[in-house]
């Protein structure tokens, strides 16, 4: 049996972390990403709704490049390399490889995978909790990804877990908050599958919600956890709690 060393981050912006405070100042300072948790082989970042993962032809700021930054700032080495994204509406965790060697270990641990990747999400409705499979087609003229009820050309299979957590009443709706564990990464997946049945996420009107009270999707990527030369390394953080919609549930459900 392997015996893994085991590093469990649960990042509180409003805090320093294991005496470093270069997350709180460079926070302060106005930059938009923070270094949540980073070893001389990778590096965990908070990336805010509405930035890119990477860079893209708007031209806009982008997490990875942002990061970067601070490593550069802080007198690192600030070569990272990207080894999975969040769409550019969507904030929470993402991690960077720092070098050629880790990077094609995480990439494998994605391939495989054994990147656990979970989520927060509030939909609209009350769903029961369980696991959703199905065929997902990703449309690249609309952006936009669709269950379909076979497998073709360009269908691949997306499968997720989820959870609920807690339910409330706003404006006469039933909200409903669900933790979702990621069994594979398609485009759009969590958004597709949700409104699919009929439960899209609050705020996003992409994929048919009508809430007006928040203009992004309401998914907020909150953990990462993998393992890594023997050791096990699990990252956490919460979305922002005084805002809509989470603000609508009790703080012990994220817990």
């Amino acid at each position: 049996m392997i015996e893994y060393k085991t590093t469990v981050v649960f990042f509180d912006q409003t805090k320093n972390i294991g005496g470093c405070n270069f997350a709180a100042s460079f926070l302060l300072r106005g930059y938009m990403v923070e270094i949540v948790y980073k070893t001389q082989d990778f590096a965990v970042v908070y990336k805010p709704a509405g930035i890119p993962s990477q860079s893209d032809p708007s031209g806009d700021k982008d997490a990875m490049t942002l990061c970067s930054g601070l490593l550069c700032e802080n007198g690192e080495k600030d070569t990272l390399f990207l080894i999975h994204r969040l769409d550019r509406v969507v904030g929470g965790l993402l991690v960077f490889a720092r070098n050629k060697k880790t990077a094609a270990a995480l990439s494998a641990l994605v391939a495989g995978q054994k990147l656990e990747k979970e989520y927060f999400a509030v939909v609209s409705g009350r769903p029961e909790g369980g696991v959703m499979r199905d065929f997902l087609y990703k449309d690249a003229t609309l952006g936009k990804a669709f269950v379909t009820d076979r497998k073709r050309a360009g269908v691949k299979e997306a499968e997720l877990e989820y959870q609920l957590l807690d339910t409330a009443e706003h404006d006469e709706k039933m909200l409903s908050l669900v933790r979702v564990r990621l069994k594979t990464g398609r485009f759009h997946q969590i958004r597709a599958q949700f409104a699919s049945r009929k439960m899209p996420l609050i705020g996003d009107k992409k994929y048919g919600s009508r809430d007006i009270l928040t203009k992004t999707p309401s998914l907020f990527a909150t953990r990462l956890a993998f393992d890594l030369d023997g050791d096990r390394f699990d990252v956490s953080r919460l979305p922002d709690l005084t805002k809509y919609p989470w603000s609508l549930f009790n703080e012990e459900k994220y817990k």
